[in-house]
């Protein structure tokens, strides 16, 4: 049975783990534990024969790049989240340059379809105000204006996680209302539709746009239509409002190093850092 591959929502393989994924590929497997139970594992098939295709999630695609060659067998394409938060928020994400050049070199290499770009999470606090993202967003869609097709937008959500350090809703510096948000991000559409931008929202049915579509992440029809092969389109609901397609997320919580503040995945940067240092890129376990 194929399956799709995401790789992954739980931390940024491309980033920190792409010798792994390569050698895991070449191996035709890989393990990965249950994130609630951690001693229990799953073996997954990463045969060409078995995988209908692969999602990357990813900050930085460049240390994969280099290994496109190996993936020829295989129908994927990349979700890509440039944000240019301030080093407050996102401590050890590639700088706005080097990221615009990243995706630039990476579309023209697979196709600008296969490379979604991610404004996403959206967070609204008293130093990034709507202005702000305003100035921001210009600063990233002028220039990748005609690199990609898709941009994927969403709202910072109150994971327990996410409030140990950004605050509570009405405590803290930020607000998790979607309604806070709905001018911002009719902004952005507005502004992106003219640059030939596809709107798609993450999870978010409250919000309700013109030229905003909800839309799937893992995404059954991208991959066929990338691949000219059928893809389940059996759903997966991750959370409220997730129209994603069935797929197995092969990554392990706790193991980012790019230490963003609102992440979900990740409850100890510190122990991720380590984890990044400690990791066997031979391994079946990803961390």
């Amino acid at each position: 049975m194929q399956r799709i591959v995401s790789a992954s929502r739980r931390t940024d393989i491309p980033a920190f783990y792409a010798e792994w994924f390569i050698n895991r590929i070449h191996a035709g497997h890989c393990i990965y534990p249950n994130p609630l139970y951690p001693k229990t594992v799953y073996d997954v098939d990463l045969r060409p024969e078995a995988v209908s295709g692969i999602v990357f999630w990813t900050r930085h695609a460049r240390p994969l790049m280099e290994h496109l060659g190996d993936l020829s067998s295989y129908s994927y394409y990349f979700q890509y989240t440039l944000l240019n938060y301030p080093k407050e928020l996102d401590p050890r994400c590639p700088s706005l340059d080097v990221a615009l050049a990243t995706i630039k070199d990476l579309a023209s290499q697979i196709g600008k379809r296969a490379v979604v770009w991610r404004y996403d999470p959206l967070v609204l606090t008293s130093d990034l105000t709507v202005d702000w993202h305003k100035s921001n967003f210009l600063k990233i869609a002028g220039p990748l204006s005609g690199h990609v097709e898709r941009l994927v937008l969403s709202v910072v959500d109150p994971y327990k996680k996410t409030q140990r350090r950004l605050g509570k809703d009405g405590e803290g510096d930020v607000s998790y209302s979607p309604a806070a948000y709905h001018d911002l991000i009719a902004w952005i559409v507005e502004t992106a539709t003219g640059l030939g931008l596809a709107c798609q929202s993450c999870a978010e049915p409250e919000i309700d746009i013109p030229n905003l579509t909800a839309g799937a992440c893992i995404d059954g029809d991208l991959l066929s239509s990338l691949s000219g092969r059928s893809v389940s389109k059996a759903l997966h609901k991750q959370r409220e409002g997730c129209l994603c397609h069935q797929s197995v997320d092969i990554g392990v919580n706790d193991s980012c190093g790019f230490g963003c503040r609102y992440c979900y995945a990740t409850s100890d940067h510190d122990k991720a850092t380590q984890v990044m240092k400690n990791h066997d890129p031979h391994a079946p376990r990803q961390a």
